[in-house]
């Protein structure tokens, strides 16, 4: 088969994905796309184990499945023949949840989403064959990425969790938060910490340190929805 796609890792050349809502920025920033199918032969998918419980899942598959997949999505579902409509929500939507999909095959883009006509099932059918492409799904957790932490007044009925730097590799969230308005680069088992609290937690937890509380948003490069990329690495002693 002479692949239709350009095989660089960077290059999503499937993505099923939901925005829009009302979901606060930290909590957004954090967010996975349903399913992912990158260049490299990489599929990358959320799993829903239960509220607020989720776990990230990765996979690198033979062109061959990739293929079959797109046929399927091409051909079957009749892809091509779907509209994007988001852009004119219905009145009175005040923050209305769009479900997109987009593929970039052969040169050709094209996005679909739920404003534009298909039927009832056609997302969730399309959902489940992405991740059904992977036969042997490794649960992903990163070591590295952006973090960005945010002071927050106390929320009485917020879970919270109790963050002292001496048990996460020095990490001070109060630091971060006092040092940077933006996302620092942070990495060590400290953030792989945090992505499992970020996956099985509800998104309005409070994370204190000493008498304050914050909130925080963690991006990963070519994982989550909007990521930076990785900081340019520089080379010396």
């Amino acid at each position: 088969i002479d692949r239709l796609w350009n095989p660089d890792a960077s290059t999503i050349i499937f993505r099923a994905d939901i925005t829009g809502g009302s979901l606060p920025e930290l909590a957004r920033m954090s967010e996975t796309a349903p399913c992912t199918v990158y260049g490299d032969g990489r599929v990358l998918w959320v799993n829903e184990l239960d509220a607020f419980n989720t776990e990230v899942l990765f996979d690198i598959v033979p062109e061959a499945r990739i293929q079959q997949f797109i046929d399927y999505v091409a051909f079957d579902e009749n892809f091509y023949a779907q509209d994007a409509r988001a852009t004119e929500p219905p009145e009175g939507e005040i923050a209305p949840v769009i479900e997109t999909i987009t593929m970039d095959i052969g040169g050709r883009r094209n996005s679909a989403d739920n404003y534009g006509g298909w039927d009832r099932g056609f997302y969730d059918r399309i959902v489940a064959a992405c991740k059904s492409i992977s036969n042997t799904p490794i649960r992903f957790e990163p070591t590295e990425a952006w973090l960005t932490v945010r002071e927050v007044a106390m929320i009485s009925d917020a879970p919270y969790v109790y963050w002292n730097p001496d048990e996460h590799e020095g990490l001070s969230l109060a630091t971060l938060a006092d040092h940077a308005t933006q996302a620092q680069w942070v990495s060590g088992q400290t953030v792989t910490e945090l992505w499992r609290l970020l996956h099985s937690l509800p998104y309005t937890t409070l994370y204190g340190e000493g008498e304050r509380s914050f909130q925080i948003g963690m991006q990963v490069p070519g994982i989550t929805r909007d990521s930076p990329a990785r900081p340019e690495t520089t080379t010396g002693s």
